[in-house]
């Protein structure tokens, strides 16, 4: 079985021969899937100061299918470097080699790397929105809007501040519609009530796209 690690990697490379000719797959649902095995790969890493060069290969390989799915962006690049290299500095804190005064300074460098990282988030968000076309179909649009919902929060993730707590179910507006993921799906809520189901479709060797169906309105 492939590891998220690995399976970041093969949508980097599968969506470059399926973006022009797959109706199914699309660049903004293989990139999220490939940000949610980032974060997932990250945190299993977390704590474990011996494995920093996986983390190092994970941002290498985030910021790749980015460049495949989305096109070039220093922003996010440079938001994948802060994060990479914040979790490497918790690593360090959580120790005790550390002297207090050295300590102090990441302290200090943590406290302006969540400063960049959020002001990348919100530069970056803006990035996939654009880049994320919608089609003709009202199915289309919904399915668009579902996509930039779903990578906003895991843009979100990566940020201190901006990211849903834990205890809450992650909802994000897009251009007047609600999208809530529940993990295993995501909903969409138009302006006019009405209600969507959506669900990710993994495409073996391609990718991933999205599929999203109405419950009907209140």
């Amino acid at each position: 079985m492939k590891n998220n690690r690995t399976r970041c990697l093969f949508f980097t490379l599968a969506i470059v021969l399926t973006r022009c000719s797959s109706g199914t797959v699309t660049p903004g649902m293989t990139l999220l899937t490939g940000l949610t095995g980032y974060h997932d790969e990250m945190g299993q890493l977390e704590g474990q100061a011996a494995r920093w060069p996986e983390r190092q290969r994970l941002g290498a390989s985030i910021k790749t299918t980015y460049l495949v799915t989305m096109g070039g962006s220093k922003e996010f690049n440079r938001l994948v470097e802060l994060d990479v290299r914040r979790r490497e500095y918790l690593i360090a804190l959580s120790g005790t080699s550390l002297r207090p005064d050295r300590a102090a300074e990441i302290k200090q460098e943590l406290v302006q790397m969540n400063e960049d990282i959020d002001g990348l988030s919100t530069i970056v968000k803006g990035q996939v929105a654009q880049s994320t076309v919608s089609g003709p179909e009202p199915r289309q649009v919904i399915e668009s809007v579902a996509t930039i919902g779903l990578l906003y929060l895991a843009i979100d993730a990566f940020s201190s501040t901006l990211a849903p707590d834990a205890a809450t179910t992650p909802t994000v507006e897009v251009g007047g519609y609600t999208v809530t993921d529940q993990k295993k799906f995501a909903m969409v809520r138009t302006p006019e009530g009405q209600t969507f189901q959506c669900t990710t479709i993994l495409v073996q060797e391609q990718g991933a796209g999205i599929s999203c169906g109405t419950l009907g309105s209140r």
